[in-house]
């Protein structure tokens, strides 16, 4: 019994120490994704023209629906300032034919990736859609979170995405690296 306690609060501590989650600081490894749009994304190629911000997606997530209307505005925004924008369905309960058509339904100005068996997904830990990481040209994550704090526009207070992706382009230190992300769960095998 003394062995169990002794190991939940080994656990305990290591994860409120945060050792099961990327966040700032933290690289990632150098990944290229074979998408269904016959093209091969990799991640050191893309970081040479600047940031890489990776959003996990879904088609099917009622948390991300609601940005489906308003994120080309977000990503046309940053277009030709050295920021490109991934989405990355992980999730091995959507096809690649529907993350396809979900992508064409909303007309979306950047690439839209389908994570196989969830291995990029596992290389950030990350655990939710949406959930977005932006990295800068070492691999280095330099932003943990959320785009907004709420999915729904009319009841958002604070854009903290594009808070830290201005500061980034403002040659200022990130104030708010790391924000909780919500959403649905990445539906890993």
């Amino acid at each position: 019994m003394k062995s169990f306690k002794l190991l939940l609060v080994v656990l305990f501590i290591t994860v409120s120490a945060g050792v099961f989650a990327k966040d700032p600081g933290d690289t990632v490894s150098d990944f290229t994704v074979k998408n269904f749009d016959g093209k091969e994304y990799t991640l050191s190629k893309e970081l040479e023209n600047g940031y890489v911000v990776i959003m996990f997606w879904s088609a099917e997530c009622p948390y991300v629906q609601p940005f489906n209307d308003r994120i080309n505005d977000y990503v046309n925004a940053y277009k030709g300032k050295g920021i490109t924008f991934w989405a990355m369905n992980s999730n091995v309960t959507e096809s690649k034919e529907r993350v396809k058509e979900h992508s064409k339904e909303h007309n979306y100005v950047f690439p839209v990736l389908k994570d196989e068996n969830s291995a990029v997904a596992d290389l950030f830990e990350a655990t939710r859609t949406p959930e977005v990481f932006v990295l800068n040209k070492d691999r280095m994550i330099v932003y943990h979170g959320r785009i907004d704090d709420n999915s729904y526009s009319e009841k958002v207070t604070t854009h903290d995405l594009k808070n830290a992706l201005d500061e980034i382009l403002a040659g200022k230190e990130i104030t708010n690296k790391s924000t909780k992300s919500f959403g649905c769960t990445i539906k890993r095998n």
